[in-house]
């Protein structure tokens, strides 16, 4: 532990990282797209894309967000180490991990699965596409169900589930359509220093999924249990590519066999459900693997732990103040639009149905403090 020691924490969503450099003792700054209140209260400096006002909008993701304005922003701020939770196009000497640039390079579904395939690891059957026209001929060869999804992107942002023609949308840029394989999706976080890493955590991921198809990150549970030759197959991934730091391995757990779905070279959203059911701190252990220390086995898991990301399901004005409530908390009065962060839910207990039932009571918690508001509001 490093106290007094200042960090600089950049990518597009900190606040989990914030949190645990601070219980380790680091004094923090960050730059970031979503000026949450709880960030800022908790760090030294804040940036932050969007910039909350009461009454007004805080705009959409994938309209405001741009990795060259966090990079500006991250340039202002000062710091002795420096940790990027996304992957951003920087570099520095003072960087605790792999260069932003390397994680945009490891980020690339398409590079994954040729990578992978030569190293004869279980991946679906994947075909890349560039536009609606070629992935409706793919489709009609592969046949359905499948899975469309850009070639990079993170969060589930862009994945469709395609059970026939119409499901296909417009397709811009280089995108996969891969066999779907159905099934409980699992992420194995693990702790690397290049030729070598351990698992650390097996979170369940929970995916919601909307009447169009659409899937969408929205949250994990710790712990899931998983077979060893899981554990082999992302240990296996992880050093294939030979990451550094904390990183993941998601993977498609179903009738007994398991799939490679995806490699994340950056920080994960399973940060908050992973140290609370795992008792460790992923900024501290982060650090650690950067400098070559590495635990020498997996941590027995201490209780059970979720965090699910509560989107609005309408456009909605936030009327009461959620901090000590929920995580990643908007300013009060702030306007969510549809289908965009809302706050994040964290719970604990001893088995998973009550745990469940703390996210719930929660839910209904934060959507009583919310107040529906019209498009021209």
């Amino acid at each position: 532990m490093r106290r007094g020691e200042k960090l600089l924490i950049a990518g597009v969503h900190t606040r989990p990282a914030v949190a645990s450099a601070r219980r380790s003792g680091y004094r923090v700054s960050t730059a970031e797209h979503f000026g949450d209140c709880d960030t800022r209260l908790m760090a030294e400096e804040h940036l932050s894309i969007v910039r909350q006002r009461p009454y007004r909008s805080c705009g959409r993701v994938a309209e405001l967000y741009s990795g060259e304005k966090l990079v500006e922003l991250l340039k202002r701020l000062e710091g002795e180490r420096i940790i990027l939770t996304s992957p951003l196009p920087f570099r520095d000497r003072k960087l605790a991990g792999m260069s932003g640039f390397r994680m945009i390079e490891l980020s690339s579904k398409r590079r994954q699965i040729e990578v992978l395939r030569r190293r004869d690891v279980e991946v679906p059957e994947s075909r890349v596409v560039r536009s609606r026209e070629e992935a409706a001929a793919v489709a009609e060869e592969m046949g359905y169900p499948l899975v469309l999804k850009p070639s990079t992107g993170a969060g589930g942002a862009g994945v469709v589930l395609l059970r026939k023609p119409e499901d296909i949308p417009p397709v811009r840029g280089e995108h996969i359509i891969q066999r779907y394989i159905p099934g409980r999706v699992v992420s194995v976080s693990l702790l690397a220093k290049g030729d070598e890493c351990i698992p650390v955590s097996v979170t369940q991921n929970l995916h919601s999924i909307a009447g169009s198809g659409r899937f969408g990150y929205a949250g994990n549970i710790a712990p899931h249990a998983c077979s060893e030759k899981a554990l082999d197959m992302a240990a296996e991934v992880v050093c294939t590519f030979r990451l550094r730091g904390w990183c993941g391995v998601d993977l498609v757990e179903g009738s007994g066999r398991y799939h490679f779905l995806e490699l994340n070279p950056r920080f994960q959203g399973s940060l908050d459900a992973v140290e609370g059911a795992y008792g460790i701190n992923i900024v501290e252990a982060h650090i650690a693997a950067t400098e070559g220390e590495i635990p020498e086995r997996m941590p027995e898991p201490e209780r059970v732990c979720a965090r699910l990301t509560l989107f609005a399901p309408r456009r909605l004005l936030l009327r009461s103040c959620l901090l000590g409530v929920c995580r990643d908390v908007p300013v009060r009065n702030a306007v969510i639009e549809r289908g965009e962060p809302l706050a994040t839910l964290v719970a604990s207990g001893r088995s998973r149905a009550e745990v469940m039932k703390k996210l719930g009571w929660l839910r209904r918690l934060v959507m009583r403090g919310t107040y529906p508001v019209p498009q021209n509001f």
